[in-house]
């Protein structure tokens, strides 16, 4: 079940047990399908998975970040895993533990880059990661990743 914050739903899997990235991204999808803010489900399933063939979305780290600018959403989706054992992302199969999906308008780029930016400084901090890989509660590892820190305003993130 999806939680509000920051004024969007995000959907937090703490147990994420997936095979590879294509069993990932859907499970994430699938946990947003039904928010009022998707208008096709499927549609973004198939517009994350295509992005990740084009581009593999693996940052390092343990950290990959699925997302597609796309017609199936009316504004900016996410949702976040953990996986203990680490799904295989990108061309070599690294491992990654922290996954966060995002679907976004295609209008709204630039909300999108903003929200990208933090989300990206928060997940290269170790200390924040290592916090992230224990963190027993949904809303502390919101909390944690500090999605809403440093984002400009009237972007997705704030």
């Amino acid at each position: 079940m999806p939680i509000v914050y920051l004024d969007m739903a995000v959907s937090v899997n703490l147990d994420l047990n997936a095979a590879d990235a294509t069993d990932a991204i859907r499970q994430l999808a699938s946990a947003l399908v039904n928010l009022p803010e998707v208008t096709d489900g499927a549609q973004l399933i198939a517009d994350v998975l295509a992005r990740e063939t084009v581009l593999p979305t693996y940052v390092g780290d343990g950290v990959a970040l699925p997302h597609a600018r796309t017609d199936a959403v009316t504004t900016q989706v996410v949702a976040v895993a953990r996986s203990q054992k680490g799904v295989p992302f990108g061309p070599k199969g690294e491992r990654a533990h922290l996954i966060v999906l995002v679907g976004c308008p295609r209008k709204e780029v630039s909300s999108y880059l903003a929200f990208s930016r933090v989300l990206l400084r928060r997940l290269r901090m170790p200390k924040v990661r290592a916090e992230l890989l224990t963190m027993k509660e949904p809303a502390k590892f919101l909390q944690l990743l500090e999605l809403n820190a440093e984002a400009p305003a009237g972007s997705a993130a704030s």
